[in-house]
């Protein structure tokens, strides 16, 4: 894989116990028609048989384990490990339809003001959930627009400026960066068509830490916060 003219994108994947779905993420990101550059996998301590599965696509992507400590550090563990220009992220659940870096780059490629670029969302059920579970499950019919990390593309520069993400939080992680980046200033754009198709599967991270949702009001308040400081300074 090598950077083109336009310095190349660097994807990152975090992983955590996602054996059953690894491979499907990693697959979608090496089908793509605007190929990746580098392909950065952080073992986030899994426990599972997740680095036996990363391990059949060694002669694609370069595999680093860390003990576990969240998707916050693997993410930044991946941007600081990334040489290209641009960075994408997709969670080791999730997968990429075929199109979905190629549309994000040419809003960048277009706009060399952007700092970054999103795109539209579809959630869907993992097949392989029992149809009662699924039954408890609420998903949107359509696609949305989403700021999701999965549907982002970004300058690596950007980083310098907002920061990493923050490492103390469970969830809610992207709502506090983006949060940043907009207090950046920074510049974004949303591709019309879907670039991340989310999977929910009942492990998902925001489904089975409920009781970590006061990590949303913290990032809200503090948000309010540094706007405040902002306006007032």
């Amino acid at each position: 894989m090598h950077a083109g003219p336009d310095g190349g994108i660097s994807v990152v994947v975090p992983c955590f116990n996602c054996q059953a779905y690894v491979g499907e993420a990693l697959d979608s990101i090496l089908c793509q028609t605007r190929k990746a550059d580098e392909i950065n996998v952080i073992d986030d301590g899994s426990t599972d048989a997740s680095a036996a599965e990363i391990a059949r696509f060694s002669a694609h992507v370069r595999h680093v384990r860390q003990n576990n400590q969240g998707i916050a550090a693997a993410r930044n563990r991946g941007v600081t490990m990334s040489n290209r220009a641009l960075i994408a992220f997709l969670d080791a659940d999730d997968l990429w339809p075929a199109d979905s870096l190629a549309a994000r780059m040419d809003l960048m490629t277009r706009d060399s003001t952007l700092a970054a670029a999103f795109g539209h969302v579809e959630q869907f059920i993992s097949p392989e959930i029992d149809a009662t579970v699924q039954a408890q499950f609420q998903v949107p019919p359509a696609a949305q627009p989403g700021r999701l990390i999965g549907a982002m593309l970004i300058r690596r520069s950007v980083f310098g400026r907002v920061g990493l993400f923050d490492t103390s939080l469970k969830v809610g992680e992207t709502l506090e960066w983006t949060a940043r980046l907009d207090e950046s200033h920074g510049k974004t754009a949303m591709v019309d068509g879907v670039v991340l198709r989310r999977r929910i599967h009942g492990a998902n991270t925001v489904a089975t830490e409920k009781r970590l949702h006061s990590d949303y009001l913290r990032v809200l308040r503090a948000a309010i916060a540094r706007r405040r400081s902002i306006a007032g300074g």
